[in-house]
């Protein structure tokens, strides 16, 4: 009697379908590396960073918010002293005091890599690739990006934005700012849509910039980002909802927006970056690459079914059915996890294909002995099982370890291959214990009447 595990079939069922869902989703989103797209390489040194002009913010806020007390010192005139000493400050004082060992945190370079991919990512350049290496240094990856001046503004700048009056006192800086997000605008009513850069505070930005601008009605508040000069715009009326826009006075101006944009968006850098390589890459493998990569992997595949139909037949061609399941899973997972197709990715896909049928392997030849000793089909693929569950278990839990370290301690290239190889043992267990096991353990005693040199056991 036929027994159907329909808890096996639901959980392939569901699989199958996210697997096809993330693929018909994803399938025009393919990443590829800077190997077969080319892009632009940036390796940078992170050092920490001075805060004088930091502190010279809250000195210059505290002084506006509260000028009382040094009102108080000013005037306050002693007796014994009939003349005010002369004060001497060279530039030397001026400088902050450095610390003699300063060193970077992991905690800051992880910030640092994070602003990086904000940063990158408000450019629309979402296939960015940043990775830590060392204590020290950050690698950037921008694959099919090409401008790499604009790369290298958007990335290395602090980005300290300010709104100061005429005075030069400071109103609010970027510490306030929630949201920063270009967009096309019309400046004049009926006029032409321009560039803007629109900003969002934060419950005290909101109020430092109602208080700035009731305070400066008919004067202009000038917009710093760093020491540069953005836009300095007349204040016709207090704002006090808090909203801010930056015009940039022309559609010529887009790229300028989208890098102010990026830079306000994606944060202050927590560490000064250098930069101690920069390149432009060319696709050097490109598309002959691809497509001998294809026609290798097809290759692979046809040479794996081949064999497995010669050796096994009949439970070959169990095998090869599953293996056309380990592919749709395997890519709709790659897809799924948004992996970076590079050649190491594409080796360990192709090396993936051969360990696809391994688990299959151990299981025949455990049904092969079982049935040799005189058990039937249905008892044999239940020893089977029984048998080689912990060896195909071991050899995979132990494939994923290896992985896992070499993805933990590897370059970008690592990371790809081990990535791709974990993606790729996770789906040949899939298909073997719920595919290939499904199929013989529901189907065992039809398979018991089909004679030996089709079943090839």
């Amino acid at each position: 009697m036929r027994k159907i595990k329909w808890g096996q079939l639901l959980i392939l069922l569901v699989i199958l379908a996210l697997s096809i869902t993330s693929i018909v989703n994803k399938k025009d989103q393919v990443k590829y590396g800077l190997d077969l797209r080319g892009g632009v390489h940036l390796v940078l040194v992170a050092e920490p960073i001075l805060d004088a002009e930091e502190t010279a913010v809250e000195e210059t806020q505290e002084a506006a918010t509260d000028p009382s007390d040094d009102a108080v010192e000013n005037n306050e005139v002693t007796e014994e002293s009939t003349e005010p000493e002369k004060l001497v400050v060279t530039n030397e004082d001026l400088q902050p005091e450095k610390p003699e060992d300063k060193r970077i945190s992991a905690q800051e370079m992880e910030q640092t890599k994070l602003v990086i991919e904000k940063r990158i990512n408000a450019l629309g350049v979402s296939e960015t690739i940043v990775n830590i290496e060392g204590n020290n240094r950050i690698i950037v990856d921008i694959p099919g990006f090409s401008d790499i001046n604009q790369a290298k503004n958007v990335i290395g700048r602090i980005a300290v934005l300010t709104f100061r009056d005429e005075e030069d006192n400071i109103i609010v800086t970027g510490k306030n700012l929630k949201l920063a997000n270009f967009q096309f605008q019309a400046t004049q009513e009926g006029g032409i849509r321009e560039p803007v850069v629109l900003l969002e505070w934060d419950d005290e930005g909101k109020r430092l910039f109602a208080e700035g601008t009731e305070r400066n009605v008919d004067k202009t508040i000038s917009i710093y980002l760093d020491d540069q000069l953005l836009i300095a715009p007349k204040v016709n009326e207090p704002i006090l909802d808090g909203n801010a826009v930056i015009t940039f006075g022309g559609r010529d101006q887009t790229k300028e927006a989208q890098e102010v944009a990026a830079l306000l968006q994606g944060g202050s850098l927590p560490l000064k970056l250098e930069f101690l390589e920069e390149r432009v890459i060319g696709p050097t493998l490109g598309k002959d690459t691809i497509d001998n990569s294809q026609t290798g992997a097809l290759i692979a595949i046809l040479a794996v079914m081949l064999l497995m139909l010669i050796i096994y037949r009949l439970l070959g061609f169990i095998a090869t059915a599953a293996l056309f399941l380990y592919m749709l899973i395997y890519l709709g997972f790659l897809l799924f996890i948004n992996a970076t197709f590079s050649l190491p990715a594409i080796g360990a896909a192709i090396l993936s294909v051969g360990m696809a049928v391994d688990s299959n392997v151990i299981v025949f030849e455990r049904i092969k002995e079982e049935h040799a000793k005189g058990r039937t089909i249905r008892s044999a693929v239940a020893a089977g099982y029984r048998y080689g569950l912990s060896a195909i278990l071991d050899s995979n839990l132990a494939m994923i370890l290896a992985m896992l370290i070499l993805y933990w301690f590897g370059t970008v290239q690592v990371k790809g291959f081990s990535i791709t190889l974990i993606a790729g043992i996770v789906s040949a267990l899939i298909t073997s214990l719920f595919f290939t096991r499904f199929v013989l353990e529901s189907f065992a005693t039809d398979l018991d009447k089909v004679k030996k040199n089709v079943l090839g056991v």
